[in-house]
Protein backbone atom coordinates (compact mmCIF):
# COMPACT_ATOMS: atom_id res chain seq x y z
CA UNK A 1 0.00 0.00 0.00
CA UNK A 2 1.31 2.98 -1.12
CA UNK A 3 0.16 5.13 2.72
CA UNK A 4 1.16 4.15 5.61
CA UNK A 5 -0.77 2.69 8.24
CA UNK A 6 -0.24 0.69 11.23
CA UNK A 7 -2.79 -1.83 13.63
CA UNK A 8 -3.39 -1.16 16.76
CA UNK A 9 -5.92 -1.09 19.89
CA UNK A 10 -8.22 1.40 20.57
CA UNK A 11 -9.28 2.37 24.50
CA UNK A 12 -11.38 -0.46 24.59
CA UNK A 13 -8.86 -2.99 23.47
CA UNK A 14 -10.14 -3.65 19.75
CA UNK A 15 -8.47 -4.07 16.54
CA UNK A 16 -8.01 -0.61 14.52
CA UNK A 17 -6.07 0.98 11.85
CA UNK A 18 -4.02 4.15 12.09
CA UNK A 19 -4.05 5.91 8.93
CA UNK A 20 -2.72 9.34 7.68
CA UNK A 21 -4.83 12.76 8.53
CA UNK A 22 -5.33 13.19 4.41
CA UNK A 23 -7.39 9.90 4.11
CA UNK A 24 -8.24 9.03 7.76
CA UNK A 25 -11.95 9.21 7.30
CA UNK A 26 -11.37 5.83 5.09
CA UNK A 27 -10.29 4.38 8.79
CA UNK A 28 -13.96 4.87 9.83
CA UNK A 29 -15.20 3.14 6.74
CA UNK A 30 -13.20 -0.03 7.17
CA UNK A 31 -13.48 0.15 10.59
CA UNK A 32 -17.14 -0.68 10.74
CA UNK A 33 -16.31 -3.73 8.02
CA UNK A 34 -17.24 -6.60 10.46
CA UNK A 35 -16.90 -9.22 8.61
CA UNK A 36 -14.29 -11.26 6.48
CA UNK A 37 -17.41 -11.71 3.84
CA UNK A 38 -18.67 -7.99 4.20
CA UNK A 39 -15.09 -6.84 3.25
CA UNK A 40 -14.61 -9.63 0.40
CA UNK A 41 -18.21 -7.95 -0.75
CA UNK A 42 -16.68 -4.54 -0.81
CA UNK A 43 -13.91 -5.96 -2.94
CA UNK A 44 -16.18 -7.70 -4.99
CA UNK A 45 -17.59 -4.39 -6.04
CA UNK A 46 -14.23 -2.43 -6.36
CA UNK A 47 -13.33 -5.38 -8.81
CA UNK A 48 -16.47 -4.48 -10.97
CA UNK A 49 -15.71 -0.93 -11.17
CA UNK A 50 -12.18 -1.44 -12.55
CA UNK A 51 -13.08 -3.96 -14.98
CA UNK A 52 -15.94 -1.60 -16.31
CA UNK A 53 -19.03 -3.72 -15.10
CA UNK A 54 -20.03 -0.84 -13.24
CA UNK A 55 -18.90 3.18 -13.73
CA UNK A 56 -19.38 3.94 -10.52
CA UNK A 57 -20.81 2.25 -7.25
CA UNK A 58 -21.76 3.23 -3.75
CA UNK A 59 -21.27 1.82 -0.54
CA UNK A 60 -22.77 2.46 2.76
CA UNK A 61 -21.84 0.81 6.00
CA UNK A 62 -23.39 2.93 9.18
CA UNK A 63 -24.15 6.20 7.38
CA UNK A 64 -20.33 6.30 6.15
CA UNK A 65 -20.55 5.67 2.48
CA UNK A 66 -17.71 5.41 -0.04
CA UNK A 67 -18.32 6.70 -3.96
CA UNK A 68 -16.17 3.77 -5.92
CA UNK A 69 -14.92 5.12 -9.00
CA UNK A 70 -12.16 3.09 -11.74
CA UNK A 71 -9.51 5.65 -10.52
CA UNK A 72 -10.47 7.31 -7.46
CA UNK A 73 -12.79 6.17 -4.28
CA UNK A 74 -14.51 9.19 -2.30
CA UNK A 75 -15.53 8.05 1.18
CA UNK A 76 -18.04 10.41 2.99
CA UNK A 77 -18.78 11.03 6.89
CA UNK A 78 -21.56 13.03 7.70
CA UNK A 79 -21.02 13.16 11.53
CA UNK A 80 -17.87 15.00 10.26
CA UNK A 81 -20.13 17.07 8.17
CA UNK A 82 -22.61 17.98 10.89
CA UNK A 83 -19.65 18.98 13.19
CA UNK A 84 -18.49 21.34 10.92
CA UNK A 85 -15.58 18.67 10.41
CA UNK A 86 -13.76 17.95 7.14
CA UNK A 87 -16.31 15.27 5.83
CA UNK A 88 -14.83 13.78 2.56
CA UNK A 89 -11.23 11.96 2.01
CA UNK A 90 -10.07 10.76 -1.92
CA UNK A 91 -8.20 8.26 -2.16
CA UNK A 92 -6.79 5.61 -5.65
CA UNK A 93 -9.40 2.98 -5.69
CA UNK A 94 -6.68 0.88 -6.53
CA UNK A 95 -5.08 1.61 -2.80
CA UNK A 96 -8.86 1.36 -1.49
CA UNK A 97 -9.12 -2.10 -2.37
CA UNK A 98 -5.83 -2.69 -0.63
CA UNK A 99 -6.61 -1.10 2.18
CA UNK A 100 -9.75 -2.96 2.25
CA UNK A 101 -7.87 -6.18 1.89
CA UNK A 102 -5.75 -5.68 4.51
CA UNK A 103 -8.23 -4.87 7.01
CA UNK A 104 -9.70 -8.52 6.25
CA UNK A 105 -6.36 -10.38 6.45
CA UNK A 106 -4.72 -8.04 9.41
CA UNK A 107 -7.41 -6.94 11.81
CA UNK A 108 -10.83 -9.41 11.03
CA UNK A 109 -8.60 -12.43 10.01
CA UNK A 110 -6.38 -12.25 13.48
CA UNK A 111 -7.54 -14.62 16.14
CA UNK A 112 -6.91 -11.99 18.66
CA UNK A 113 -10.42 -9.80 16.67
Amino acid sequence: MNYPYKITRDPIGDLTIKLPKEIEIFQNFVGVIYTEEGALEIVECIDKVIDGTYEHFEYSINGISVDIKKEETVVHNPFYEQNDLLYEDTMETNQFRELVLIWKDEVLGNPEY
